[in-house]
C-alpha cells in the first residue's frame, strides 16, 4: 500500500487535487485538511512541508519526492469510503462522529462555532429551526450546519467502514 507510518497521530493533512471528496469528509470529521482544486505538484509539496501537513495522494510519482519521505500516504482506492478505510487502518484516524471535536466547514476548512437556535432560525427553513436545537456556523462563509438526516447517513457509513476494518484484521 506504500504508506509511511507517522510517529504521532496525524491531525493536519493536505490532499492533492484528486481528493476533493476525501478532503470534505476529513473536514467534517474535524481534521484540518488543506485542499485546492488547482495546484501544481511543486506547490503541493512545498505546502505540505511548510505547514507540517501529512500529504494524501493517489499520484505514485508525487510520493517519490525526497521532501515527502515519511510524511505521506499513497491512497489505493478511487472511492472515498475505501480511502477513509485505508486512513482508519494505516493512520488510525478517528471515524466516530459522536466523539467531541471541533468540526470544520466542509468548504472552508475553518473551525465551526456554535450558534444559538434563535440566531439560526431566520437563516434556515422553518421546519429545520423547529426540529433542531444545535447549529454550527462557519465564521468565514457563514454557512450553517445542523445534525439533520444527512448526519445519520454519515454516521451509518462511517460505522460500516470501521466494521469493515474489524473484519479485515488478522
Amino acid at each position: 500500500m506504500n504508506t509511511t507510518q507517522p510517529l504521532e497521530p496525524v491531525a493536519r493533512f493536505v490532499a492533492d487535487a484528486m481528493l476533493g471528496r476525501l478532503a470534505r469528509w476529513l473536514r467534517i470529521l474535524g481534521y484540518d485538511t488543506a485542499y485546492e482544486k488547482v495546484i501544481t505538484d511543486e506547490t503541493l509539496v512545498e505546502r505540505a512541508v511548510r505547514e507540517d501537513r501529512w500529504l494524501l495522494t493517489r499520484d505514485r510519482r508525487l510520493v517519490l519526492r525526497k521532501l515527502l519521505r515519511g510524511r505521506h500516504t499513497l491512497l489505493a482506492s478511487d472511492d472515498v469510503e475505501g480511502q477513509l478505510h485505508q486512513l482508519y487502518q494505516d493512520l488510525k484516524i478517528d471515524l466516530d462522529l459522536t466523539h467531541q471535536r471541533a468540526y470544520r466547514c466542509a468548504d472552508c476548512n475553518v473551525v465551526l462555532t456554535p450558534i444559538g437556535q434563535a440566531d439560526a432560525a431566520p437563516l434556515v427553513p422553518s421546519f429545520v429551526a423547529q426540529q433542531y436545537r444545535d447549529f454550527l456556523q462557519c465564521p468565514r462563509c457563514r454557512r450553517l450546519f445542523w445534525p439533520g438526516t444527512h448526519w445519520d447517513d454519515l454516521t451509518r457509513r462511517l460505522t460500516a467502514i470501521r466494521a469493515r476494518s474489524l473484519d479485515t484484521q488478522p
